[in-house]
Parts: structure tokens; C-alpha cells; sequence
């Protein structure tokens, strides 16, 4: 417990030096190896990740209780390197982004971007169990905010991994890792070539569908889904990609009231 205390310094002043990494953070764009995280419970769920994480900035009053005991638990030699605190003004001084009290949950680190991953053979894809998988595959997005919120939902439906083409908005962007409230951290992300990886998954049995709005079932008139499928989800202006939708054992769409035209891929 002495070693998360020794990382925690508390910060009375916007010019103190130990805040110059979260200096202007509304008007700078991270490098690609650097992940900002934004968000009070993101940076729990990052804390409780085996991503590495660098520094933190706190509010005064989020010491303690959960944050102090994932710290407690977080694995030796993975991060945080330190823990600034200070209060809100100070950190809205400092980053220059300011949120409404009423939402006043702001808090940003820093920490680093794994290597990419594109190999599904680590998921359980040759288990002889056949066991149940759920990938959700987005083709062609570019709307970060739509990124997070389907990570988000993913997890909350146990999906076991998101696969992403190579043209997809960044999963791991800040709004992405925002919006998604951490749970990026938590779900295997893979990105490559969408049309390769749907032909790996049918080899091991695994149902693959597409979403799209003309000639496709409805999703009401499928009687039942495998334990083993895949999902995906077209950009928010071209949808499924030809080449994709081609691959898919299974094209799909979902059944609408008169007089509504389309859902949001987000929702």
C-alpha cells in the first residue's frame, strides 16, 4: 500500500511542471502510440486492464475507495507511473475542457497503444468443444462515438471479441475509449482484412451475417441463432461493403414501424 501512496502527489497549482502532459489537452491530437483516456470510470476500467498506463490525473475527491483499491490491485511494472490530484478548476485551467458540475466526473491518463492484432487463432476457434463465440464486426465505420457505443453494447452482451476492417475508425481513439466508457480495454480488438477473417471463422463454424436494409431476412424470422456467430455492421453512409456482404452466410435487418427509415448503426 505504501508503493500507490508514494505515486499520488497532490497539485495546488494549473502552473505547476508535473501537469505539462495534460497542458492543452482540447487542442492536441495524441501520436498513434499514445492512448488519452478521458473519463473517471474508463480509467478504472483501464487500471483493471493489461494495458500499460503512464501518468493520471484525478480529481482530489476520486482518491480513494475504488480507485485506491484498483490501484492496490493493479499488476506490478504495468502503470500508473504517478498520480496527480487536484481539484476541478485546476484541471480545467490546465487541459482547457470543462464539463457541466452536474457531470463533473473528469479525470484523464495517459497510457500505451498494444501492438494491433489481427490473428483470430488465439479466440478458441479450433476448440474441439466448440465453444460459443459472438463477434461483433464493424466494416467501414467512421464515427467514433458509433465505435464506442457498440463496444460498449458488445460487452455488455458478452461478445467475445470486435473485429475491425482496416478502413475502420480507430477503436482506440479518445472519444471511442470515452464514449465506450473503457470496456475497449476489456475486448479482444482485432483489424485486418474483414473478408479473410469472415472465410477463417466460417471454417470453424461459425455463422456469419450482415446487416443491411435491402433483400435480407428479417431478423424476426430467424427461428434460431448458433452458439458460434458473427455479426457485422456496416459505415453509416455505404453500409456492408459488397465484397462482405458477399462472404456472409446470412443477410439480415431488423423489422421497423411505418414511416421510420433506418436505425443509427450505433444503436
Amino acid at each position: 500500500m505504501a508503493e500507490v501512496f508514494s505515486l499520488i502527489v497532490e497539485v495546488n497549482d494549473a502552473n505547476d511542471a508535473c501537469l505539462e502532459g495534460f497542458r492543452g489537452l482540447k487542442h492536441r491530437k495524441p501520436l498513434f502510440e499514445e492512448l488519452l483516456v478521458e473519463g473517471f470510470e474508463a480509467i478504472l476500467m483501464l487500471l483493471s486492464s493489461s494495458f500499460t498506463c503512464g501518468k493520471i490525473l484525478v480529481q482530489s475527491h476520486m482518491l480513494g475507495g475504488t480507485f485506491q483499491q484498483t490501484l492496490l490491485e493493479r499488476a506490478a511494472g504495468s502503470g500508473p507511473s504517478q498520480v496527480l490530484a487536484c481539484e476541478l478548476s485546476i484541471m480545467e485551467e490546465v487541459t482547457g475542457i470543462t464539463v457541466p458540475a452536474k457531470s463533473a466526473n473528469l479525470a484523464f491518463a495517459w497510457a500505451s497503444r498494444p501492438c494491433p492484432q489481427s490473428d483470430l487463432a488465439s479466440l478458441g476457434l479450433a476448440s474441439a468443444a466448440l465453444l460459443p463465440l459472438r463477434f461483433v464486426v464493424l466494416d467501414g465505420l467512421t464515427d467514433a462515438a458509433n465505435v464506442g457505443t457498440i463496444v460498449r453494447v458488445a460487452a455488455a452482451f458478452g461478445a467475445t471479441a470486435i473485429l475491425l476492417s482496416t478502413d475502420c475508425c480507430d477503436a482506440l481513439s479518445p472519444r471511442a475509449v470515452r464514449v465506450s466508457l473503457g470496456h475497449v480495454f476489456h475486448i479482444p480488438l482485432l483489424q485486418g482484412n474483414l473478408v479473410a477473417m469472415l472465410d477463417e471463422l466460417k471454417q470453424a463454424k461459425v455463422m456469419t451475417m450482415a446487416a443491411i436494409v435491402q433483400d435480407a431476412k428479417f431478423l424476426d424470422e430467424v427461428p434460431i441463432l448458433p452458439q458460434r456467430w458473427a455479426l457485422v455492421l456496416g459505415s453509416e453512409h455505404y453500409g456492408v461493403s459488397a465484397a462482405v456482404r458477399a462472404v456472409c452466410d446470412l443477410p439480415l435487418k431488423v423489422r421497423m414501424a411505418d414511416g421510420v427509415d433506418s436505425l443509427n448503426v450505433g444503436t
